[in-house]
C-alpha cells in the first residue's frame, strides 16, 4: 500500500497535462489514472490513444488487430518507465499487478477498440484505445 508520500510521487509522474508524461512525440498518448477502489486499495489505469486511418478494403478489425500489438507495447514501455522513476523518487519498487476489474452493476471494460468516427468508402478514419488496469500493491 502506498503512503501518502508515495501517491503524491505516482501523481506527480502520472500528470499527462504537464511535465514529462505531456509529451507525445510518437504520434500517440498514455494517459494514466488513479483509483482508489474501497475493496481492492489503489488501481492504476494506463490508456493508448491514437487516431487510425483504415484502409476500408481490409477491414476495422485487420487494423484493430494490427494496433493491439503496438498498443500493448507502448503501454508496457511506459510501465517499465514509471516503475524506474518512482523507484528513483521514492526510493522503493512500485509493485503493480495487472487484473480486470469486475464490479458489480458495471459494464466490464473494453481491453481494446477501434471506433469509427469519420466514414469516407475509401478510406475511414477512426480512434483506437486500450485500456489496461493495474492493482498498487
Amino acid at each position: 500500500m502506498l503512503d501518502l508520500h508515495e501517491q503524491r510521487i505516482l501523481a506527480g509522474l502520472t500528470q499527462t497535462y504537464f511535465g514529462k508524461s505531456s509529451i507525445r512525440e510518437a504520434g500517440h498518448a498514455i494517459a494514466y489514472k488513479t483509483i482508489n477502489h474501497c475493496d481492492e486499495g489503489f488501481v492504476l489505469e494506463v490508456r493508448y490513444e491514437t487516431l487510425v486511418n483504415v484502409n476500408s478494403r481490409e477491414g476495422v478489425r485487420t487494423a484493430q488487430e494490427e494496433h493491439d500489438d503496438v498498443s500493448r507495447k507502448m503501454i508496457d514501455e511506459q510501465v517499465k518507465q514509471l516503475k524506474k522513476d518512482f523507484k528513483e523518487l521514492s526510493g522503493r519498487a512500485l509493485k503493480i499487478k495487472e487484473f480486470k476489474s469486475e464490479r458489480p452493476g458495471q459494464s466490464p471494460l473494453r481491453e481494446s477498440f477501434l471506433e469509427i468516427i469519420s466514414f469516407n468508402p475509401s478510406l475511414l478514419r477512426g480512434k483506437y484505445y486500450r485500456t489496461i488496469q493495474y492493482h498498487i500493491e
